[in-house]
C-alpha cells in the first residue's frame, strides 16, 4: 500500500469565510430546523442555512483539542450553519473527505495546537498539517468498507434522540396534572460507598464524563487515587450535581461507580424508574435545581430541596406512562450497547485498514446511479 505525503492545504479547500458566529440572544430569535454546528457538534437549530452538502468540520478551539475525549473532526451534511469554533473543509480529487475525517481523528495533532489556557488550531496550523494518503481509489474502498458501520451508529444515535424527545414531550403533558407527590415518594439517593481501590473503574462516572458522553458509555479521563466513591446498579439514574450541568443524565445499564459530584437516584419500585428518569430529564426540574443550588465558585444542587420537587399524583395515567417509558428506556439501552459494539469494531478495523494490514483491493465500490442506468440500457462504453 503506497502513500503520498501532502500538506492539508494541497488536498482540501477551506470555507471558513462562510461561517457566522451568533450570540445566544440572536439564536433565540431565529429558532428553526437547520443545525447550527460548533466545535464538537450541533449547538442549536436555526431558521436558515449557509452550507449545503457534505463538509468536514474540524474543531478550531476548545479543551477537547488536547484531551481528545471526543472526535476533533466531525461530518456535517445537508443544510446547516457553522459558528467560528469549527473549520469547514471541502474535499478534492486527491482526498475522500470521509477518509480524511477518519485520518484526522486517528492522528496526534498536538504539534499543531497552540495556547495553554485555551487550546487552538488556527487556519495556518490546520493547513500545515502533514498527512499521508493512499490512492484515491483505496481511500474510497476503505470508506466504503467502514461507512455502513458509521451509518448504523448514526441511525441508532438519532433513534435514541427521537425516542427521548418524544417521551419527554409526553412527560411535559403529564406533568400538567395535579402535583400532590414529592420526588422522595418514588426514589431515594444511592448511598452505597466503597473504597476507590475496590471500585469498578471501567465505568467510573464523573461530571466530566457526563459532559463528554454522547452515546451512553461512561468513562472518566481522570480517576481518583484515594477516598470513597458511590456504587450504582443497573436501573439507577445519575445526574451531575454541578451547575450548569444538572441536566447531564444517564440511565445506568450496568454496575459501576461515580464521583461525589454526581448524584445517583434509585427508584423505590421498578415501575417508577422511567417516571423518575423523565422527571430528572425535564427542563422544569433543571430550572428548579438551578434556583435552589448553593455555592458561588461551583454551585451544587441542594439534596433536601431536590427531594421536595413536586411531581404528578401516581394514578393510572401516570402508571401507564411509566410502563410505556420503561420500554423506551430499555430500547435506548439496547441501542447503546449495539452502538458500543459497533464503535469497538470500527476502532479495531480502521487502523488496520488505513495501514494496509487488512487489504481492501477486493472491495467493490458501489456503482454510481447514472452509470448503473447506462449499463442497464446497454450503452456503457468498455
Amino acid at each position: 500500500m503506497n502513500f503520498n505525503t501532502y500538506r492539508l492545504s494541497e488536498v482540501i479547500t477551506l470555507e471558513d469565510a462562510r461561517r457566522e458566529p451568533l450570540s445566544a440572544e440572536q439564536r433565540a430569535a431565529r429558532k428553526g430546523i437547520y443545525p447550527y454546528y460548533g466545535a464538537q457538534g450541533v449547538v442549536d437549530y436555526l431558521d436558515d442555512y449557509t452550507f449545503v452538502g457534505d463538509k468536514l468540520l474540524v474543531a478550531e478551539d476548545g479543551e477537547n483539542l488536547r484531551s481528545n475525549k471526543q472526535p476533533i473532526a466531525n461530518w456535517a451534511t445537508g443544510k446547516f450553519r457553522v459558528n467560528n469554533h469549527a473549520h469547514v473543509l471541502c474535499g478534492s480529487p486527491f482526498c475522500n473527505l470521509r477518509y480524511l475525517c477518519y485520518l484526522l481523528n486517528e492522528m496526534n495533532l498536538s504539534a499543531y495546537i497552540t495556547g495553554s489556557t485555551q487550546p487552538k488550531l488556527s487556519q495556518k496550523s490546520l493547513l500545515n498539517i502533514e498527512i499521508s494518503l493512499p490512492s484515491r481509489n483505496l481511500q474510497d474502498k476503505i470508506v466504503s468498507f467502514i461507512q455502513p458501520i458509521d451509518n448504523k451508529v448514526t441511525c441508532l444515535t438519532r433513534t435514541n434522540g427521537h425516542l427521548l424527545e418524544l417521551t419527554s414531550a409526553k412527560y411535559v403533558e403529564l406533568s400538567k396534572n395535579q402535583k400532590n407527590c414529592n420526588l422522595n415518594d418514588i426514589c431515594e439517593f444511592v448511598n452505597d460507598k466503597t473504597a476507590i481501590e475496590n471500585a469498578v473503574l471501567e465505568t467510573y462516572v464523573s461530571t466530566e464524563s457526563l459532559i463528554a458522553d454522547k452515546r451512553g458509555r461512561q468513562i472518566a479521563s481522570k480517576l481518583p487515587t484515594s477516598g470513597k466513591v458511590t456504587v450504582y446498579h443497573p436501573g439507577d439514574i445519575l445526574i451531575s450535581n454541578i451547575r450548569p450541568y444538572f441536566k447531564k443524565i444517564w440511565f445506568a445499564d450496568c454496575m459501576g461507580t461515580c464521583s461525589n459530584d454526581v448524584l445517583a437516584f434509585r427508584a423505590k419500585s421498578d415501575d417508577m424508574a422511567s417516571l423518575l428518569y423523565f422527571t430528572l430529564y425535564s427542563d422544569a426540574f433543571f430550572e428548579y435545581t438551578v434556583a435552589g443550588s448553593k455555592g458561588t465558585k461551583m454551585p451544587r444542587g441542594d439534596k433536601k430541596q431536590i427531594m421536595s420537587y413536586r411531581i404528578p399524583a401516581i394514578d393510572d395515567v401516570v402508571k401507564a406512562f411509566s410502563s410505556e417509558a420503561n420500554r423506551v428506556l430499555n430500547l435506548i439501552s439496547t441501542n447503546r450497547r449495539e452502538i458500543a459494539t459497533l464503535e469497538q469494531l470500527r476502532g479495531t478495523l480502521l487502523p488496520k485498514l488505513m495501514s494496509g494490514e487488512i487489504g481492501v483491493s477486493k472491495v467493490e465500490l458501489p456503482t454510481p446511479p447514472e452509470q448503473a442506468q447506462t449499463s442497464t440500457n446497454g450503452r456503457l462504453s468498455e
